[in-house]
């Protein structure tokens, strides 16, 4: 460790630490993080802040005055992420896929210890996360989000950026793609997130498309929808006892009041009466920026140019994987564990390595999922890649979801990785 002061190094390497003291510091980073990344004496790091203050490149407000391509250059610089993006292509091309383009790596500052610290980490996340999200919106026409604390966050990130010019150039169609428990929701255990409705995937969608959409055209060809999409009336789960075929006509209900049938394929004897609006009208896209609205049958879930995704960790509980959801499905949770890695946006990602038994019962649970499936993230990821679009953009906070993250990236799922320094890190142990 250097405890001296980086006046003995050239003026050009001085500039470089000035730099990436203030940038760690702006980041959130604690002084004495700071001093083990760079080798430096916590007094020195407390020096070069005092410096960076003085000299304009932090303010009181602690927001880092670097060039946006800069920050994103020592991002990649101090937290691997351009190593360890390369790691996780090697994986991915090692199983004949390629599908992972970007990885951002979003500090929070903040050492999760449980519910609360996790939840303020989240929300932290979601505010860092939102530029680089928007962006990749801003190339959507149609991007779907799926569930949770997490994509609340971002919301609530990209609608403090809504005060500034940076909006998207022309409307989008936000699509949720998940049902809703049939159960009353538990009481929320947060003291950030306390609205369940805001959770959901339809309220994400309409939070969204609030944030997004407003002040931009409506009703063109490019906006098949003036309201956002909406999954309500529709059960998340069909519960093991009930019979396919009786809740079959609760689908078909379903569409008739809600935009199932818009989103996901049903059968075609549902079509007439039932379903209206984007999903009887959408056409195969002939080049990018061109979406023509023509009578088909083909759902939106065919469609989409992005997904915004977070993932679950069957290691962490008291969320998804203990909750509601489960509940109304009848889920044995000890079999689900055993066999999944964890679920990338509600569907549940298979562990070869379980007993064929457990294998069978995670993919038979996967059958009565009503939502966004495995099969439609690979898809929406390779058409990414073919027609460069946005694609499958997964966001993942803490070191329990390293594992669900490399799982899906192995699996060709993902187009962009937006993580918190804690998965990162340990996913970079993984591989």
């Amino acid at each position: 460790m250097m405890t001296g002061t980086v006046r003995s190094e050239p003026p050009e390497r001085q500039d470089v630490t000035l730099k990436k003291v203030a940038y760690l510091y702006a980041e959130g980073e604690a002084q004495k993080r700071i001093a083990g990344m760079l080798s430096l004496s916590p007094s020195m790091v407390s020096r070069l802040v005092d410096q960076a203050r003085q000299s304009g490149l932090l303010e009181e407000t602690v927001t880092c005055k670097l060039a946006a391509e800069e920050q994103m250059r020592l991002r990649g610089e101090l937290y691997g992420s351009d190593s360890l993006l390369k790691k996780l292509k090697d994986v991915a091309y090692a199983d004949g896929v390629a599908s992972l383009t970007q990885l951002q790596i979003v500090p929070t500052g903040l050492e999760i210890k449980g519910d609360p610290s996790w939840d303020q980490a989240v929300v932290m996340f979601g505010r860092k996360a939102a530029a680089y999200c928007l962006d990749l919106i801003r190339q959507s026409e149609v991007f779907g989000v799926t569930y949770g604390r997490t994509l609340a966050a971002l919301a609530n990130g990209l609608a403090e950026l809504s005060a500034t010019p940076a909006k998207t150039r022309a409307p989008v169609v936000c699509v949720p793609l998940w049902g809703e428990p049939l159960s009353p929701w538990e009481k929320p255990k947060s003291s950030v997130f306390r609205d369940p409705a805001k959770l959901s995937s339809s309220g994400l969608a309409a939070a969204m498309h609030r944030i997004l959409n407003e002040g931009t055209p409506q009703g063109s060809e490019r906006t098949p929808t003036r309201q956002p999409l909406c999954l309500d009336f529709v059960p998340a789960f069909r519960p093991e006892h009930y019979p396919e075929e009786k809740f079959n006509a609760v689908l078909e209900f379903a569409c008739s009041v809600s935009s199932y049938g818009d989103i996901f394929p049903v059968p075609d004897d549902w079509l007439d009466g039932a379903i209206t609006g984007a999903g009887r009208a959408r056409s195969g896209r002939q080049s990018k920026g061109q979406v023509t609205i023509q009578e088909g049958k083909r759902p939106l879930i065919d469609h989409l140019d992005g997904i915004l995704t977070s993932v679950g960790s069957k290691d962490q509980p008291g969320r998804f994987w203990s909750g509601e959801f489960f509940r109304q499905g009848d889920i044995d949770l000890s079999k689900l564990r055993r066999g999944a890695f964890g679920d990338l946006g509600g569907a549940f990602i298979v562990n070869p390595t379980a007993n064929k038994a457990d294998r069978e019962y995670v993919m038979a649970v996967n059958e009565r999922w009503t939502g966004v499936k495995e099969t439609h993230f690979r898809r929406c990821a390779v058409r990414a890649r073919e027609n460069s679009l946005p694609g499958v953009t997964v966001l993942a906070v803490g070191a329990v979801r390293a594992e669900i993250v490399l799982q899906c990236v192995k699996r060709g799922l993902v187009n962009h990785l937006v993580l918190d320094s804690d998965c990162a890190e340990k996913l970079g142990s993984l591989l």
